[in-house]
């Protein structure tokens, strides 16, 4: 879609009251957006156009929305969805401790996000910032959920779920900003008190959760593999303690039954 198509589209949104031969032109535009799946609907449009009008409004509103976004071919909408869903998938693999568990999730669960240890002593504003990011975690499980049923549908084309990758996009750039600010926050003797303003977490508090993510999915499958073998050299249990320290150093649970396998073998687990 180019300037001059997107704008004419733009002016045809904004018809509350299209005449037919304004609809009719509407379904051509359609038709340059999409000649493949919208030459039906042009063939009608040409017949009886004011019954096609809801169809051919919701379809352009799709493609000007995804042009909006400074999204101009599809190759670009198949790049943007795909990053979405490779960032989402990763923000949905750590379940925080708040957000119940699915019996059978799309996307595996490989670890659980515990609060910090000083929760309770943190400014509200700074602890809302976690309330904040499990409600909005379930959200995009859900809408997660919707897309990946969506992506299943024989006619599915990836302009059709650019909407929803858009929305699942800004809501996990949202969560990743709380987290950076929430984890980030130093508890002074000042602040114990007194609330203090929001950290305002940048491109660099964002790559950090990003590594936070995939340091702990790495030491949680150190430790399943680990746990798999029934023999183990010096090297391997060093390594594993290594994994255990790391995941304990990033507040994140273990199960009992896990701590349980893992002192059996030797490995030291304070606070267990």
């Amino acid at each position: 879609m180019d300037k001059n198509l997107a704008n004419k589209i733009g002016r045809f949104l904004k018809n509350d009251n299209p005449c037919d031969e304004e609809i009719k032109d509407a379904a051509k535009m359609l038709l340059q957006c999409d000649p493949a799946r919208s030459r039906g609907i042009y063939n009608s449009a040409m017949v009886r156009p004011k019954s096609l009008l809801p169809w051919i409004r919701s379809d352009l509103k799709k493609y000007h929305d995804i042009y909006l976004r400074d999204i101009k071919t599809t190759d670009e909408v198949v790049q943007f969805n795909e990053k979405t869903v490779k960032d989402v998938r990763e923000t949905l693999s750590e379940r925080p401790e708040d957000a119940e568990e699915e019996e059978k999730p799309v996307i595996p669960v490989l670890g659980v996000r515990g609060k910090r240890e000083d929760h309770d002593k943190l400014p509200e504003n700074i602890k809302a910032c976690w309330d904040r990011n499990t409600e909005r975690w379930k959200k995009i499980r859900q809408l997660h959920a919707q897309l990946a049923q969506m992506v299943t549908r024989i006619d599915y084309r990836e302009c059709d779920g650019n909407e929803l990758c858009h929305t699942l996009r800004e809501a996990d750039k949202e969560l990743r900003k709380d987290y950076a600010a929430y984890d980030s926050f130093v508890l002074t003797p000042q602040n114990d008190q007194e609330p203090s303003p929001e950290p305002a977490p940048g491109k660099d508090d964002v790559d950090k959760f990003t590594d936070n993510v995939k340091t702990v999915q790495n030491a949680r499958t150190a430790i399943t593999r680990a746990l798999q073998r029934k023999n183990h050299t010096q090297e391997q249990l060093q390594a594993l303690q290594q994994s255990v320290d790391t995941l304990l150093a990033m507040k994140q649970t273990i199960t009992e039954k896990t701590i349980s396998r893992l002192k059996e073998i030797g490995i030291t687990v304070p606070n267990a």
